[in-house]
């Protein structure tokens, strides 16, 4: 067998763990452009504090990171995780969407971002469940 050959896994994993890890890159670049511009949002009062959302942003950091590290190792607490996970982070992007934009301007994505992220909750739900007995371990 090549070591070029195609993982033995479920699409639907493979879609889920890339989600993941797109949604701790994501998170990664938030971080980095909060740490940068940190300076300028506090004399601009930016509402939320920009440390608040930084510590936000590398707390998913780690977590998305740390759950695809898991799902790649076929842990079966990733099942339960990452969906719990990724539904703690749309409740908390709406939350900041809903009480510290301006309305209208900065309105006009957040019931869209909201709705992908309730997909994505659902869809890695119905992914990692679909395939449990078939590729993660459990211990007997």
């Amino acid at each position: 067998m090549s070591s070029h050959s195609a993982p033995n896994r479920p699409r639907s994993v493979t879609i889920t763990f890339w989600s993941v890890i797109f949604l701790g890159t994501w998170n990664l670049g938030r971080a980095i452009a909060i740490g940068h511009q940190i300076e300028i949002a506090k004399v601009l009062g930016i509402q939320p504090d920009p440390r608040l959302r930084l510590a936000g942003a590398v707390l998913f950091t780690v977590l998305f990171f740390s759950l695809a590290w898991q799902l790649w190792r076929r842990r079966p607490f990733a099942i339960r995780a990452i969906p719990v996970t990724i539904a703690w982070y749309t409740a908390y992007e709406t939350a900041v969407w809903l009480l510290f934009a301006q309305p209208p301007r900065n309105w006009s994505l957040w019931l869209t971002t909201t709705l992908i992220l309730i997909g994505t909750v659902f869809f890695t739900r119905w992914a990692l469940r679909r395939a449990a007995q078939i590729h993660f371990y459990y211990e007997q």
